[in-house]
C-alpha cells in the first residue's frame, strides 16, 4: 500500500516547513505556550537536530508514498542508536489521514528496520492525540512510560 522513499535535499524544505507548524501546534497545545514561542522552539528543534538535512548522521528521513507512485503522503524521521530506532516524527499530510496509510507506513517501517538489523523501535505520542495513540497501539506499540512537565516561570 505504501513505500518509504529516502528523503532528498529537494524534499527537505517542504518537510521542514510542515514539521515546524505541526510541532508548534503540538507544543502550544500540550505545553500551553504562545504559538509564536512554539514556532521558535520547533524551528530550533529541527534545525539543531537535522542541520545537514537528509545527510544528518544517525538519522533516516523518509517520504511516505503510495506503492504505485511518488506523491508524498507524509514523512518519517527516525533516529538510529545501535539496535534501537526512535521515531522522532511520523506524520501524514492531513488529506491522507484516516485512510489506512498510517498503519501501512508503520508496517513498512517495521520491515525496513528489521532488514537494517534494528531490534526495537520507540516513539513519543502527545497526550492530546488519542487517534495517534490508538494507531500505535493497534500497530503493536505498548506504553513504557509517561512524559511529564511543569511550567516554572
Amino acid at each position: 500500500m505504501v513505500k518509504l522513499r529516502a528523503m532528498t535535499e529537494d524534499d527537505f524544505p517542504a518537510y521542514r516547513t510542515f514539521f515546524i507548524e505541526e510541532y508548534a501546534q503540538d507544543l502550544a497545545s500540550t505545553r500551553h505556550i504562545p504559538i509564536d514561542d512554539a514556532r521558535r522552539d520547533a524551528t530550533h528543534s529541527i534545525d539543531n537536530a537535522l542541520g545537514a538535512g537528509p545527510d544528518t548522521q544517525g538519522v533516516k528521513l523518509w517520504c511516505i508514498t503510495p506503492a504505485k507512485h511518488d506523491d508524498t503522503l507524509g514523512y518519517l524521521w527516525v533516529g538510529l542508536n545501535g539496535p534501537v530506532a526512535w521515531i522522532y516524527d511520523f506524520c501524514l499530510l492531513p488529506q491522507w489521514r484516516g485512510k489506512g496509510y498510517g498503519r501501512a507506513a508503520l508496517t513498512q517501517l517495521r520491515q525496513t528496520l528489521i532488514a537494517m538489523g534494528i531490534q526495537e523501535m520507540g516513539l513519543r505520542v502527545a497526550s492530546n492525540n488519542p487517534g495517534a495513540k490508538a494507531l500505535y497501539e493497534k500497530s503493536g506499540f505498548i506504553v513504557t512510560g509517561f512524559n511529564m512537565s511543569q511550567r516554572i516561570n
